[in-house]
């Protein structure tokens, strides 16, 4: 849950609290808006550690993927840029477009940004109905009682089990839980040329674009459900639903020469229970919004591990990359099947209210 609470400081139409939580709690503050996003490194962007709460004007909405916008004018004639996670995320929590109407005054708690003081990172929206929105997973209610925002799937397994008749497969749609969904174990070992690349991202600043679909092995680094396709021929297909990801996957390694791509060349095999998939020929800047940087001796092994039961996927990545990284470094995650999970579009920049 989100634990950056607060006691309130009255300011006319603006209440701005500050507290320092405990680094537990802040780490989690962080995890949780980042895991939804998978694009910004929200810690650098907004202040995880401080709660705003703003009331005004409903100016427009902007319901588009990877972030949707709501944008706020105050009585005080100051404006709010409102951000969200996806339209992906609040429309699996119940949430849509249409409560939340131009016109109407509500009241919204977040954190701030760090360098724009009036963006912020939504948690919580009161509509005039008396309705509370919980726009984040995590989020606890703060204005009243009839809240709208259920995030539980992403917390919690439930009750799984594989369809009637059906025998253990990779070939499904696998969805992760925000506790396990890939991203690296551990901080990297950089070599003097990744500690000299590594200042382009010191600054904070986002350095992949909103709609860019971002390369191996960052392009796996997603709380959505992903799906592993047979398509025959000795190709599978591996489809991700953040950034509409599509990754060929050939199952023998093909004849001639390949242009490195943000995606690379991934050639795999089966090993009893292991789905092992080895990607070279990557072109991409970095592992992630904040870096290290990448080069294009990099390579990612990914095992996909099926459980006994065909419910679960251990999933664990080793990234080798001889002129950024001065050992190996393990990403991982996990995967459940949960009957009825769907990719849905991504469709970035669309409008999709």
């Amino acid at each position: 849950m989100l634990l950056c609470s607060t006691v309130q400081h009255s300011q006319r139409s603006v209440r701005t609290v500050t507290r320092i939580v405990p680094a537990v709690a802040a780490s989690l503050c962080a995890l949780l808006p980042a895991a939804a996003t998978a694009h910004h490194s929200f810690a650098a962007v907004f202040r995880m550690d401080t709660v705003t709460e703003i009331e005004g004007r409903v100016t427009d909405v902007q319901w588009v993927n990877p972030h949707i916008k709501i944008h706020v004018a105050g009585s005080d004639g100051q404006s709010w840029e409102i951000e969200a996670g996806p339209v992906n995320l609040l429309s699996r929590m119940g949430i849509e477009k249409n409560m939340i109407e131009v016109g109407a005054t509500i009241r919204v708690r977040g954190n701030p940004g760090r360098r724009d003081a009036h963006a912020l990172w939504v948690s919580n929206i009161l509509l005039p109905n008396g309705t509370e929105l919980l726009a984040a997973p995590g989020a606890q209610a703060h204005f009243g009682s009839t809240t709208v925002g259920d995030a539980t799937d992403f917390f919690v397994a439930g009750d799984l089990k594989l369809p009637d008749g059906s025998e253990r497969s990779f070939f499904r749609t696998w969805s992760p839980l925000i506790s396990a969904f890939p991203r690296p174990r551990g901080t990297p070992a950089l070599t003097d040329e990744g500690r000299r690349a590594q200042a382009r991202y010191e600054s904070g600043e986002q350095v992949v674009g909103d709609c860019e679909v971002p390369g191996m092995p960052y392009a796996m680094m997603s709380p959505y459900p992903i799906e592993i396709v047979d398509q025959g021929d000795g190709q599978l297909l591996i489809r991700g639903e953040a950034y509409d990801l599509t990754r060929d996957v050939h199952m023998a390694r093909p004849s001639g020469a390949r242009e490195p791509s943000p995606l690379g060349l991934s050639v795999g095999r089966f090993s009893g229970d292991e789905l092992v998939i080895e990607t070279s020929g990557i072109d991409y800047h970095s592992y992630g919004d904040l870096g290290p940087a990448q080069s294009k001796e990099s390579r990612v092994v990914e095992r996909f591990k099926l459980s006994a039961d065909g419910l679960t996927l251990d999933y664990a990545i080793t990234v080798t990359d001889p002129v950024m990284l001065a050992e190996p470094w393990a990403w991982g995650g996990s995967f459940i099947y949960r009957e009825g999970a769907e990719i849905r579009p991504w469709s970035c920049g669309a409008d999709r209210g």
